[in-house]
């Protein structure tokens, strides 16, 4: 993702946050995989040929799906969307009741995973807010931090 698409379609994210990606794009994987550390699958049903979806989760985009599989992954508790994350943690973003983005939080600071772009650092979560995903709704945490 070019950096003129990135300011147009995130507005209030900080410039330095792609100026100087932490990575290369990479069509391999997305924001869902990208949260749960796996760079080689791209995360998002229906399970077809280049997508992944975990075994016994609905093949659907609902925020409770993603919950939960964010859940199986060790992030079992319900943060203020509002405050500073104390654990690794994992936001996510939607449109109604669909998902659009995810987030990870860990050293102190928000990444993210720009679709097939680059994985971008933020110091807000709000910054990413907008037509294209939407806002918040839930971030869920690691009981204690993990590595």
């Amino acid at each position: 993702m070019a950096a003129e698409h990135i300011k147009r379609d995130f507005p209030s994210l900080e410039p330095t946050s792609y100026q100087d990606p932490r990575s290369p794009e990479d069509f391999n994987y997305n924001c869902f995989a990208f949260v749960l550390r796996d760079v080689k699958n791209w995360w998002e049903p229906p399970r077809l040929f280049g997508h992944y979806w975990p075994p016994g989760f609905p093949e659907d985009v609902t925020v409770e799906t993603a919950a939960a599989i964010v859940r199986l992954h060790g992030f079992t508790l319900d943060s203020d969307i509002r405050a500073a994350p104390k654990t690794e943690s994992i936001a996510i973003y939607a449109i109604g009741n669909e998902w659009t983005h995810l987030a990870r939080f860990t050293d102190g600071v928000w990444l993210s995973k720009l679709g097939d772009g680059h994985d971008i650092q933020h110091s807000r979560l709000d910054s990413l807010e907008g037509e294209k995903y939407g806002k918040v709704v839930r971030v869920l945490s690691r009981e204690t931090e993990v590595r």
